[in-house]
């Protein structure tokens, strides 16, 4: 009986022909793929991480602008390329010329310093893009970008923050921040109270005493500043493209390196490896230098010691040559023949 209960309590074995334990190892294994697959599925589906982009100078007026990187500073010249955290300065009667990727087209105007603060590039082209206007003046061109990308200028005091107009932001010595509007709207907050307001076409908004924001119709001086600096929109639609381009290959090698950081890395080591290679250069020629001032000076001394031999020799041969000149005058010297002469000249009245 109690066999026969043993018997009837175990299951029946759905794959006949394979023993038990080789059934539920089976098991095992199959629910094994099913984990692998779902992590699969998941790891397929992960978003892909956040990098940078880059930006590009497309003009430059004036000779007092520069771009201040973690490597250094240099002259701001058209084509160069600019990263997150990298700076732009202007002088006196100087301008800069920005493109990012989207079509967007700064113009840094004269007495300004701006930081490239935020360049992001997400997953399906979502781009967030933050500069951070010290001082001075900048206009901005936004192309219309889609809901989950954002451009914003930032000052001390106030954010503009857009997704396609054309506006302009100042930033006097003390901070204080000003934004005038050509075309679209403008997100602008206040950075002592949090609150915000939409600037809209012709109008322009700054912040008053309190720190709160003060909205009015565009002044006559603040229009014709902003006209003036909206020429950055009238770039060639060729140059526009070229720098496009260049902006595209930039980006891929962003995209391989895995950031800014890693390809400043990758370009630092790049630049180390160049510089020992000239520290090389440079020792191996000092090196033939010292060699061949050295044999100089060997010739040199060989040469003046031939000199002083030939001179020795040539002394020698005229003692010589004078000896056997007197010896053929009768063994005097030719002071003694005229003292000869002269006396036998005497002898004949």
């Amino acid at each position: 009986m109690m066999m026969l209960r043993s018997l009837v309590a175990r299951p029946k074995n759905p794959r006949p022909g394979i023993s038990r334990m080789g059934y539920a190892a089976m098991k095992k294994l199959d629910i094994l793929m099913v984990v692998l697959a779902t992590a699969f599925v998941a790891c397929k589906e992960q978003a892909k991480p956040v990098t940078t982009h880059a930006a590009a100078v497309v003009f430059v007026v004036g000779s007092d602008a520069r771009i201040f990187t973690a490597k250094g500073e240099s002259k701001a010249v058209k084509g160069a390329i600019l990263h997150e955290a990298d700076k732009v300065q202007t002088g006196k009667k100087s301008q800069v010329d920005l493109l990012l990727p989207n079509d967007i087209l700064i113009r840094i105007d004269q007495n300004s310093t701006v930081e490239m603060k935020e360049f992001r590039l997400g997953e399906g082209g979502i781009q967030t893009d933050r500069l951070m206007l010290q001082k001075g003046t900048v206009f901005a061109k936004v192309a219309k970008l889609d809901k989950k990308s954002a451009f914003a200028i930032q000052t001390p005091t106030i954010v503009a923050g857009v997704r396609g107009t054309q506006f302009m932001t100042e930033a006097d010595e003390s901070g204080q921040g000003k934004v005038a509007v050509i075309e679209g709207k403008v997100a602008v907050e206040s950075a002592k109270t949090g609150k915000t307001e939409e600037v809209t076409e012709g109008e322009q908004v700054q912040l008053n005493d309190t720190g709160n924001l003060v909205e009015s119709k565009m002044d006559e001086a603040t229009a014709a500043k902003t006209n003036a600096l909206s020429a950055v929109a009238k770039i060639k639609e060729q140059d526009l493209q070229n720098f496009q381009n260049i902006l595209g290959d930039q980006q891929k090698l962003l995209d391989k390196a895995g950031g800014a950081d890693k390809l400043k890395g990758m370009m630092d080591d790049s630049d180390k490896r160049i510089q020992d290679q000239k520290d090389m250069t440079k020792e191996k020629v000092e090196g033939l230098k010292g060699q061949t001032d050295t044999k100089i000076q060997d010739m040199k001394a060989s040469t003046e010691g031939k000199v002083q031999q030939s001179t020795e020799k040539v002394d020698t041969m005229k003692t010589d040559t004078q000896k056997k000149i007197d010896s053929m005058k009768g063994g005097g010297s030719v002071e003694d023949a005229k003292k000869k002469q002269e006396e036998l000249f005497k002898k004949f009245p």
